[in-house]
């Protein structure tokens, strides 16, 4: 298997207050930069760690996640790393204008050496809030951006664009991108139309926060859909997100997840709200899928190879990077490699 680790860009002061919206006055200006620097450290402690790639999501409003536009900082991590592919996962398609988003990733690709891996997703329902996006329409804004961002990059003439949503005299997107037609191009999977969707389109399939056996479900449907449409997806072409806590033991494993569960209101360390388990009722405390030694994380990525996952996207919580990042290079992402 594949891993990929999700670093969060998050703000590494103490914030009191962690609601949605986050009053800006609670951002330090000097340790907002210290974050920067202590998420482009992190990327580059996962690609000596092991991992095959690295990713970065499009979060607005809140210290948690500090990456608006997540293009911006994949392009420093891009300097900074030499092997691990780049992955955006993933720019929010009903808060963007999907034409820049092309030109935005093909520099990516050409800055990173063709690097570049890209999940579009539609946002949550707090996030459409940030530009005043109508959540209904959110699906279908997001469908019809993805159709023309691909079109964007494969299209060799200027050519118009004349949708429901998005309306474009001239599209003719400079630089092309390095890899030919495109980046490898994800879409969500935790609903069965949105897996039906990708399927149809000939995309990759990410699917986060849930069980083995909902995983199997909603895999069975994309695949489902993607032969009907006349082609074979294999596990590369399945992501799986979720949240680890690795120790030496199950016991301190456990202990650390309690002692996060227990911050109250608020966030925890991957931004996610304390004790969810994001759709996953056998998570941990903390919502972690991942929790315990290196042998009982192997065993439940097992049973999400089983259910036809081939990549691992995951995100430490609690603290302890390195820590976490040493034990993975050492034992869980070897350990990765038999499982088949």
């Amino acid at each position: 298997m594949k891993t990929c680790f999700l670093g969060t860009g998050g703000y590494t002061g103490r914030v009191a207050y962690r609601g949605w919206p986050t009053p800006p006055e609670l951002c330090d200006r000097q340790e907002a930069a210290n974050s920067m620097a202590t998420a482009i450290r992190n990327y580059k402690l996962a690609e000596e760690a092991g991992f095959d790639w690295v990713s970065i999501s499009e979060h607005h409003y809140a210290p948690g996640l500090m990456t608006p536009n997540p293009a911006i900082l994949a392009a420093a991590v891009s300097q900074q790393t030499s092997r691990v592919k780049i992955a955006l996962l993933g720019p929010l398609v009903p808060l963007i204008n999907p034409v820049r988003a092309a030109e935005e990733i093909a520099m990516l690709d050409a800055l990173s050496g063709g690097r570049v891996v890209v999940l579009f997703l539609k946002g949550t329902p707090n996030e459409h809030a940030t530009y005043g996006t109508n959540p209904a329409e959110t699906r279908e804004i997001t469908q019809e951006g993805v159709e023309l961002i691909l079109r964007a990059w494969t299209e060799p003439q200027p050519f118009s664009w004349e949708g429901k949503y998005f309306q474009f005299r001239t599209v003719s997107v400079w630089p092309r991108t390095v890899q030919d037609p495109h980046p490898p191009v994800f879409y969500s999977g935790n609903s069965d139309e949105s897996a039906e969707f990708a399927g149809r389109m000939g995309l990759s399939c990410a699917i986060g926060f849930a069980p083995p056996p909902k995983v199997k479900q909603q895999v069975d449907i994309y695949m489902k859909a993607a032969r009907a449409a006349g082609w074979e997806p294999t596990r590369d072409n399945v992501l799986y997100r979720g949240r680890m806590i690795i120790a030496e033991t199950d016991a301190a494993a456990q202990e650390l997840a309690e002692r996060i569960a227990g911050v109250g209101p608020g966030t925890t360390p991957t931004g996610a709200p304390a004790g969810a388990g994001g759709g996953d009722p056998t998570a941990g405390p903390a919502g972690v899928q991942f929790l315990g030694s290196v042998e009982s994380v192997v065993k439940k990525a097992q049973a999400l190879h089983e259910a036809g996952v081939g990549i691992l996207d995951v995100a430490f919580a609690g603290g302890g990077m390195s820590r976490s990042m040493e034990l993975f290079g050492g034992a869980f992402g070897p350990a990765l490699q038999e499982v088949a």
